[in-house]
């Protein structure tokens, strides 16, 4: 079955090629003339002069009229009477509007232009449309949308290679022309709508596209029919009716889109209706507004189809990216530079319009073409000079700002304090803008009083006193007030001060225009936020300092931040044990039992080793156990209450006292972080319980209710002093319990009796 598929893709494919070769053989073998006539009276008057054909290399023109073709009448020649277009003939007598008249001879020669245009361009872009179209069908052929975006990339192709042809007026040519032009609409919809099926959208009906398929049917059957019956001068009216049923289905299309983005523009489907539009807005409308429709309605093309036909291949390209790279283009930026590029290109072609009204006289025909190509040319100079920042390059980057932002925005991560930052900030002022000048001042806000901090030595703080005053209160960091010897910029502000930017009116005596006092704000807004995490870091570390040194309790976040800090310490050593040490131990205890096990070893060697060996397992053991101590094992996996009874386990076989745990009417999930918190704590008292207490008995029990989880502890030890009952400090295992559990927002409370033992019991809340 593949085997036949495979066989029936060749055909297909191979039948698909014939047809582009024949097309581009009529037009390598069959001259182009590129002559429209129509008659009026008893005369056959040239309408139509194509610029790339022979007639127009003749001198051939708009006006003239056709007495003779091969010696008999223009309307005994068959592509006139059917057409109206004269195609191949062995010579032509022409009567000119101005001269004689004049008999050309038919030269079996082939013109660059024509050759170019008719030939070359489109034999590359039905190659390159048909590799792609091929490429998809072969890759997803299961794939109803791919399906039809490759036979839309194949009509599309279709309809460049038979255009050349077309006009030479072969009859099978018209025909795939006609067809591939109308089909092009029609398919294009069908892809939408199966594309829009990924996403649960039911983009048209399937009424819709049958009646549009029906549409296009009709037109080619029209088409078809004038091949065979010469209609004369009606055939620009079947003409006129494709480009009709090409426009209509175009403006179907992006009716379809635009109704139901109105629909989803409130959802994330928002974009692609936005890209689908975009698309077809850029290759569909130059062709129709400025050749198609004219040429219906005032029988001119503003614009020839050679030109505007070229942007019908934005859209399979655009097609092809958006399904190769699988993603969109941020259509909302690009339409926000397109509104700023065409308003300043309609104002620039507004004005030189202006002025060759003046000094020059020409046809609306001519003036809306250099109206198209002055929009178009302003607009497309914008883009370059944007896209490839020309100005920059062409005046130097003294005055770009934009690289002094990133310059100094990169050097930000490397200042370690404020007086580095002071000084990057005042060095990057002085080497961008022309001052001499540039000082970091403080006002005070209680006596309005002003000092220099950092800077030049000769500011004036007397005029800063007379000049700042209340204004620079009601400002926002980066905001700025004039004074009449330069600028203050507020970069930040504390409680009891404001700090300022100072900058010195500019050697040339000109005011800042407006780029350098956005500079200028940009900057001071930069250096306020890093002043911000300055202060931030410095109240970090005097909460620490002070927790340590002072003994009081550090902030709950601190704490939390500290203890899960520790934890990942923790769990790196306890990696790099395993890894490293431990594997190192397993590698020579292997050696040294291999050495033990070797029948030629001498016995009192042999003894040696043997405790050696035995040294080295102990440290093997002891690794691991440290490891486990570090980095509770499965704690994740296998949850709270198991791995408490793992740790209790080894507690009962290497202590002598009994352990007893109760977690039957525990039924809550915590996460790692409780879980890791309540294993941390009934360790420490399973230490101190080995290490100090002396008990004989020991007791858990961990429940939950009600969102809260609750862990009990009692032994028969010799207990706490009271003085250490009320200080824990002084023992920093406990202590060390308390503030875990307060940065969990927890509660835990000793009690410890003069007879002995301990008691404690902690409670935390689930969230």
């Amino acid at each position: 079955m593949q085997h036949q598929q495979k066989r029936s893709n060749i055909l297909v494919g191979a039948a698909i090629l014939a047809i582009a070769f024949y097309l581009s053989y009529v037009t390598i073998t069959e001259p182009y003339v590129g002559l429209n006539v129509k008659k009026e009276g008893d005369q056959w008057v040239v309408t139509n002069v194509d610029p790339i054909g022979w007639a127009s290399e003749e001198g051939i023109e708009k006006g003239d009229e056709i007495q003779f073709l091969n010696g008999l009448p223009p309307g005994a020649h068959r592509s006139i009477r059917k057409f109206g277009v004269i195609d191949s003939f062995d010579y032509i007598t022409v009567k000119h509007q101005v001269g004689d008249n004049e008999t050309y001879f038919a030269e079996e020669k082939i013109l660059s232009s024509t050759l170019l245009y008719h030939t070359v361009i489109p034999a590359l872009v039905f190659i390159v449309l048909f590799t792609f179209s091929a490429f998809i069908y072969m890759k997803k052929r299961d794939d109803p949308a791919a399906v039809m975006f490759s036979a839309f990339l194949l009509v599309v192709g279709y309809g460049y290679i038979s255009a050349g042809a077309s006009a030479r007026t072969d009859d099978f040519a018209r025909f795939i022309n006609g067809l591939s032009l109308l089909l092009v609409p029609a398919i294009f919809l069908h892809f939408l709508s199966n594309y829009f099926r990924r996403y649960s959208i039911k983009l048209v009906s399937r009424r819709m596209l049958i009646s549009l398929y029906t549409l296009t049917i009709l037109i080619v059957m029209i088409d078809t029919y004038t091949i065979f019956v010469p209609l004369g001068d009606l055939y620009s009216f079947v003409r006129q009716l494709q480009l009709f049923g090409f426009s209509f289905g175009i403006f179907l299309c992006l009716y379809v889109l635009v109704s139901r983005y109105i629909s989803y523009r409130k959802t994330t489907h928002k974009a692609v209706f936005q890209n689908m539009i975009f698309g077809l807005v850029i290759s569909f409308l130059p062709f129709i507004l400025l050749t198609a429709m004219p040429s219906g309605i005032i029988g001119i093309d503003i614009i020839p189809a050679s030109i505007t036909s070229v942007f019908l291949l934005f859209l399979p390209l655009f097609f092809l990216y958006l399904i190769l790279s699988n993603r969109l283009f941020d259509i909302d930026f690009i339409n926000s530079r397109i509104r700023y590029y065409s308003f300043l290109s309609l104002v620039f072609t507004v004005m030189v319009l202006g002025i060759l009204v003046i000094a020059t006289s020409f046809t609306i025909v001519q003036w809306i073409r250099l109206a198209i190509l002055l929009y178009v040319l302003f607009g497309l100079l914008f883009y370059l000079e944007d896209k490839l920042h020309i100005r920059p390059k062409l005046f130097g980057e003294k005055f770009n700002y934009q690289v002094s932002l990133d310059r100094f925005s990169k050097d930000l991560s490397k200042l370690l304090n404020r007086d580095e930052l002071d000084d990057r900030l005042l060095e990057e002022v002085k080497s961008v803008l022309p001052v001499e000048r540039v000082s970091l001042v403080e006002y005070r806000k209680d006596t309005w009083d002003v000092k220099e901090i950092k800077g030049d030595e000769n500011i004036s703080v007397i005029a800063l006193r007379e000049n700042v005053d209340k204004r620079i209160r009601m400002k926002a960091p980066g905001d700025y007030v004039k004074i009449y010897q330069g600028m203050c910029f507020l970069v930040s502000e504390s409680n009891d001060a404001l700090h300022l930017l100072w900058v010195d009116q500019k050697v040339n005596h000109t005011p800042f225009n407006e780029d350098e006092r956005a500079w200028l704000q940009t900057l001071a807004h930069y250096t306020s936020i890093v002043y911000e995490n300055f202060q931030l870091i410095e109240g970090v570390t005097e909460e620490l300092k002070r927790s340590m040194y002072q003994n009081t309790d550090a902030p709950l976040w601190l704490s939390r931040l500290l203890f899960n800090l520790s934890e990942k310490e923790r769990a790196r050593l306890a990696s790099d044990l395993h890894d490293e040490a431990l594997q190192e131990q397993l590698v020579w205890y292997r050696k040294i039992e291999a050495m033990v096990e070797d029948e030629k070893m001498p016995d009192h060697f042999e003894e040696e080793l043997f405790e050696v060996k035995e040294g080295l397992l102990g440290v093997v053991q002891q690794i691991r156990e440290t490891c486990t101590f570090l980095r509770p094992p499965f704690l994740r996996e296998t949850g709270i209450v198991e791995a408490l009874n793992q740790l209790m386990d080894y507690y009962r076989m290497r202590s002598d006292y009994q352990v007893d745990f109760d977690a039957e009417t525990f039924k809550a999930t915590l996460d790692h972080e409780h879980s890791l918190a309540i294993y941390r704590v009934v360790q420490e008292l399973l230490n101190n319980a080995t290490k100090h207490s002396g008990a004989s008995c020991v007791e858990f029990e961990l429940k939950s209710s009600q969102g809260m989880i609750v862990l009990n502890y009692k032994d028969d030890g010799v207990g706490l002093p009271d003085q250490q009952t009320q200080d824990l400090s002084k023992g920093m295992g406990l202590a060390g319990i308390k503030q875990r559990v307060k940065s969990l927002e927890g509660h835990v409370e000793f009690l410890s009796s003069e007879e002995g033992g301990l008691e404690l019991s902690l409670a935390l809340f689930m969230k």
